[in-house]
């Protein structure tokens, strides 16, 4: 089934989002947590690229697996260091593993080496990679967006225009990069709907279960009651009750207000996936509808 698909359903989209560990012999233990989650019944979990395109062998591995236990999952894809040959290679290696969505992405560049250069038969924009996808797969085809503004953007305005090339380009859904403040994901999806975008605008939350969370830089707004019940907390299981709290009360608002489901940024964790849900069940989200019992 496509994720386009089930923002078509009146019920709101739960999914996931984990990283392929950086040493392969840890991924025994993302898949013991998978065996964990599914008896939460995710729509879809999303699978990201390690920096710079690197675990590529590795994250191809994690997504068959989740076609092979049933669960739909969304494979990123970047532009980083690849060209179109190396990018359909991958991306037929992808289809033949059964995996139906992939979120586009421009992708950031390894970690010390500068600016984003593109590869000389590659892509500049994730637009330019929507559009490849588009014309030569069946793929469902998600995107990134910011509402609070991508870093590299030199403005808001600068960064809504090329997010509505990545949906003119083909684009199915977008998914948003975490925030803590829900007025500003609605003044967003305001400001798309305004632009003409009409896309589902999933909203991206991020569990915030350690103190050590506000040691770099985000690039999103964080609530100062937020970094003060964490940074004085007792002890880590405090702490952690204190984030899971407050991402608790942030994702009942979004229900509330009718935003189309949630994605929720676990970093590989099932503890705060299940919290969150089980405080959920029950919850009226668009269209009149709840989460399902888990």
């Amino acid at each position: 089934m496509t994720i386009a698909h089930l923002f078509g359903t009146p019920r709101p989209v739960l999914s996931f989002e984990v990283f392929p560990p950086k040493r392969d012999g840890d991924v025994e233990s993302l898949y013991r947590a998978f065996d964990e989650l599914a008896p939460l019944r995710p729509d879809y979990i999303s699978v990201t690229y390690g920096a710079g395109g690197s675990n590529v062998g590795l994250h191809h591995e994690i997504n068959a697996r989740l076609v092979r236990l049933g669960i739909t999952p969304l494979a990123h894809f970047t532009c980083v260091g690849q060209g179109r040959e190396a990018i359909r290679t991958q991306l037929d290696r992808l289809r033949d593993a059964g995996v139906r969505n992939v979120l586009a992405l421009r992708g950031d560049p390894p970690k010390g080496t500068g600016a984003f250069e593109p590869h000389p038969d590659g892509f500049r924009h994730a637009s330019e990679l929507i559009a490849y996808i588009r014309e030569r797969y069946a793929f469902c085809v998600g995107a990134a967006c910011y509402p609070e503004t991508h870093l590299e953007a030199t403005s808001p305005a600068d960064d809504l225009a090329h997010l509505v090339r990545k949906t003119r380009a083909g684009a199915d859904f977008l998914v948003t990069q975490m925030f803590f403040d829900n007025a500003a994901y609605f003044a967003f999806v305001r400001r798309c709907r305004e632009a003409g975008i009409t896309v589902p605008i999933q909203p991206g939350v991020m569990p915030v279960m350690t103190p050590k969370f506000f040691d770099r830089e985000w690039g999103v707004a964080v609530p100062a009651e937020l970094k003060r019940s964490l940074q004085e907390a007792a002890g880590a299981d405090e702490a952690a009750a204190s984030g899971l709290a407050f991402a608790i009360a942030q994702c009942r608002d979004l229900l509330a207000q009718g935003a189309p489901g949630l994605h929720l940024y676990i970093m590989n964790r099932v503890r705060p996936a299940r919290a969150i849900l089980k405080s959920l069940e029950g919850e009226s989200g668009r269209g009149g509808e709840s989460l399902p019992s888990k």
